[in-house]
Order: C-alpha cells, then structure tokens, then sequence
C-alpha cells in the first residue's frame, strides 16, 4: 500500500469539441471559470473541479472522461513508490504545465487495472 496516498480528487478532465457549450452547460449547473484559457480550461463548484480541452480527434471520443487526477502532497515520494510497484507510467516521469500560472502544476500519469488514466498532481 502506498505510504504516500494522495489526498482527494484534484479534477475530471473531459475532452469537448464545442468548449463554449460545454463552459455555458456547466455554469448553468452553478459552475464559475477557474480557469479560463477558452478553447481549454477549469470550471469549479466548491470542491468538484471540472477540466475541458479540445478533443483529439483521431484519440477520444466526445464526452468520455479522460483521466482522474488526485492531488497528493509528496509528489516525488508518491512517485517513486507508483514506479516501485510496477504500474505502466504515461508521463514522461514528473511533468508540469503552467495550467495555474503562476503557480506551476507538477503531476505524473499512470495506468489503473482497466487501462484508465490516473494522474497524482501537485500545485505550488
């Protein structure tokens, strides 16, 4: 069992070919812009964070949940306890992106036992 477990889930991150539906859908259900990048962003109601982006078309289907990301606090540890136990790494070890700019996002991308994404994440 990891020692290092993450602490919640930190968004759901859902593929879209019409990111303005998509953003005026879930504001309707009570959704604000966390983040707001237009063809690609974050909207949030209190602790469920939603994460939009334009689909891959030849990758995704319309709707599909593309992974789970769960924040977790010891990153580095958490990631080398992953790679101990043998799961199939996506990410290009830890990876970061400038989602939250300024603050930076540092995660990691894995499988789960039925080929879903599964991302440990981290924003400071």
């Amino acid at each position: 069992m990891l020692k290092n477990k993450p602490s919640g889930i930190a968004h759901v991150a859902i593929p879209t070919d019409d990111p303005e539906a998509t953003k005026a859908f879930y504001e309707n259900l009570g959704f604000t812009r966390l983040v707001d990048g237009g063809i690609r962003g974050m909207l949030q109601c209190g602790t469920c964070v939603i994460e939009f982006y334009p689909r891959r078309k030849d990758e995704k289907p319309i709707g599909n949940i593309d992974h789970i990301a769960m924040t977790c606090e010891n990153l580095e540890e958490a990631y080398d306890e992953i790679v101990k136990q043998g799961h199939t790494l996506i990410s290009k070890g830890i990876e970061s992106n400038e989602m939250f700019a300024p603050r930076t996002n540092r995660f990691f991308l894995f499988l789960g036992p039925s080929g879903e994404k599964i991302e440990f994440c981290k924003i400071s």
